[in-house]
């Protein structure tokens, strides 16, 4: 019997294809499959949502959005974990079900927060709510099903609402925002934070960048790969990986004023008037990545590790400025001494070595060389080298009353 060695090679070679095939699918159901859900419910599993709060929220039950896309969701392991906006409620999403797992009473203060895993647990750090804009760390505890405040050290901000971008290990938080309840202005946190997650440790620096400076932060949406932060006129689009930023107004990102809703999936923004509305509705909406390429050349990097320079252009301008006027004195000063001494004649140089003493007309005269005129003589002599002198040398001989006999005066040698 003759073997065809070359079609059992071929036959290997299809059947290795196959299941190379077949290992791709499954990889792709679990996981991109996996990716998608981390992003959005099913209509069933948000009825499932709605049906489980609605017997602890009753009227509240219907406000609350869930299609807050990435920002609302976390993957540990192969769990992918639902924290609804806002209510600190966690469910699993499993298959085509809903179940959840804490046991939370409502709270209802954490709004906006910003939803993040590491080393296997959940945080939730920050919020608004009861008229609070408040600074927690909070992290669940699987075991007994519940929230607890996790300790920081460090220049903790005194509240956290604002955009927070993650690289590894490091969470970096800008346009902080304190809410004014609607009764006051919201006030501008002018500052960057930066809290490194193994040490629990905050540190801040001073925002340097004009286009972040004074955002009243409202609304910050996180999809799989931009991140869009609010206020009431304008936006900003960030992409996280090239740590690089887009400012335009609301109505050029394709957000109207009469739009009282916006829902996240995957890289899209969708807009309805209402919160309940199935994400594969027919809805107007933004592709982010589309806008970010349109857009690209207006892109601005994050300077998230400013110079000292940088950091402290006032100081150190005011600190140059200082430094100038004190090297003019000083030469000013140099040079007159210096100029000082170059005038100075053979007589001036005898006068100064009398330095803080007091003449008499005689000892004057005598230094003068005038002591053997004739009185009158020597009196307008000592007028016209005085007044040479003055011109010379101002305030080198100053004429002053003779304390003992006010009827005279002295000179006094001052080379100051």
């Amino acid at each position: 019997m003759k073997i065809n060695l070359r079609h059992i090679h071929t036959r290997l070679r299809a059947l290795t294809l196959r299941q190379s095939i077949l290992c791709l699918l499954i990889f792709h159901f679990i996981f991109l499959s996996n990716a998608i859900i981390a992003q959005r419910l099913s209509l069933k599993q948000q009825l499932i949502v709605e049906k489980t709060l609605e017997p602890i929220l009753n009227a509240e039950s219907g406000k609350h959005e869930l299609h807050m896309g990435k920002g609302a969701f976390i993957q540990i392991g192969q769990d992918t974990i639902l924290s609804i906006h806002g209510l600190r409620y966690l469910f699993k999403i499993t298959g085509d079900t809903a179940i959840r797992l804490d046991k939370s009473i409502f709270h209802g203060s954490n709004f906006w927060r910003y939803l993040f895993e590491y080393n296997g647990q959940i945080f939730s750090m920050g919020g608004y709510g009861q008229f609070v804009t408040n600074n927690n760390l909070e992290s669940f505890n699987f075991d007994s099903k519940e929230w607890y405040l996790i300790k920081t050290t460090g220049q903790k901000p005194a509240y956290i609402k604002g955009c927070v971008i993650r690289q590894k290990e490091q969470l970096y938080l800008f346009c902080n925002t304190l809410s004014g309840n609607g009764i006051e202005g919201d006030v501008c946190d002018p500052f960057f934070y930066q809290l490194d997650l193994p040490s629990m440790q905050w540190k801040k620096y001073p925002v340097i960048q004009r286009e972040l400076q004074n955002f009243q932060t409202q609304i910050v949406l996180y999809s799989t790969d931009y991140i869009v932060v609010l206020d009431d006129r304008n936006a900003m689009l960030i992409q996280p990986k090239s740590m690089e930023f887009i400012q335009v107004t609301q109505e050029e990102l394709g957000i109207r004023k009469s739009y009282l809703n916006i829902s996240v999936d995957g890289n899209s923004l969708y807009f309805s008037n209402d919160i309940h509305h199935p994400i594969n509705e027919n809805l107007p909406g933004v592709d982010l990545l589309h806008f970010w390429n349109t857009h690209k050349s207006k892109a601005v990097k994050f300077n998230l590790n400013p110079s000292y320079l940088e950091r402290y252009p006032k100081e150190i301008f005011v600190a140059v400025i200082c430094g100038i006027i004190a090297l003019v004195t000083g030469l000013f000063f140099f040079f007159r001494h210096r100029i000082k001494n170059k005038k100075q004649t053979p007589l001036l140089k005898k006068i100064v070595k009398h330095a803080s003493k007091t003449l008499s007309t005689e000892e004057l005269d005598q230094i003068l060389g005038i002591e053997h005129m004739e009185l009158e003589s020597r009196k307008a002599k000592r007028h016209r080298i005085l007044a040479q002198i003055e011109v010379a040398s101002p305030g080198l001989i100053q004429r002053i009353k003779d304390e003992s006999d006010k009827r005279r005066f002295v000179y006094f040698v001052s080379p100051d």
